[in-house]
């Protein structure tokens, strides 16, 4: 099933070749990865897609745009009964985090493959559009009060987007941890009201005596 959102027409079967690009990525990054493997992948030869995309590089950034552009896509879409309600909107953007990278997992191995070898150039760029997107969400809730403001807001954004992160391609060992006292990992909606309730202010226990 595609994860990539078309952009082109089935005519010059780019969007097949990224879909594959992006299945080849995530399967062995970018340094693994060949042109021909890719080729194979989409069922095109090799030279048609030099003649799209260049090299090696040039597609493994346009499948890096992509996927931070369906991401940045799913996140921002607020609700209509949501807009006027901080709270409200800090979860559902939270939420649709999570539920973007359960959604497409060979997006979330290609963001694995990003951190352990992407050029640095495309790591700087990716990092730079997304942050400027989501921080300022953040920044929004601390004005708001829903998150600690003696923290910065990408700092807070970076727990909790890890925290997703790491439970969904970690949860083989966070069931192991989770399970040596006999507990069971929270379903999604707990694991929300944890990760948000790491960045949430103290609580107000009242005067002291």
């Amino acid at each position: 099933m595609p994860e990539l959102s078309p952009v082109h027409t089935t005519v010059d079967a780019r969007d097949r070749i990224l879909e594959a690009a992006l299945s080849v990525f995530s399967e062995v990054g970018f340094s693994g990865a060949t042109m021909r493997a890719i080729a194979e992948e989409a069922g095109v030869s090799p030279g048609l897609i030099h003649h799209h995309f260049k090299d090696k590089e040039s597609l493994w950034n346009l499948v890096g745009e992509r996927t931070s552009d369906d991401l940045a896509k799913a996140v921002s879409a607020i609700p209509d009964d949501a807009a006027d309600d901080p709270a409200r909107a800090l979860r559902h953007t939270m939420a649709s985090y999570q539920r973007y990278w359960k959604e497409h997992p060979r997006a979330l191995r290609f963001q694995l493959w990003r951190v352990l070898g992407a050029p640095v150039e495309e790591r700087k760029s990716r990092s730079q559009f997304l942050n400027s997107h989501f921080v300022p969400k953040i920044r929004q809730a601390q004005e708001a009060g829903l998150v600690r403001d003696d923290i910065p807001a990408g700092l807070a954004m970076t727990t909790v987007g890890g925290l997703i992160q790491y439970f969904l391609h970690s949860d083989i060992e966070i069931e192991s941890a989770i399970g040596v006292t006999g507990d069971t990992v929270p379903d999604d909606d707990q694991l929300l009201d944890y990760f948000i309730g790491l960045i949430a202010p103290p609580a107000d226990t009242g005067p002291k005596d």
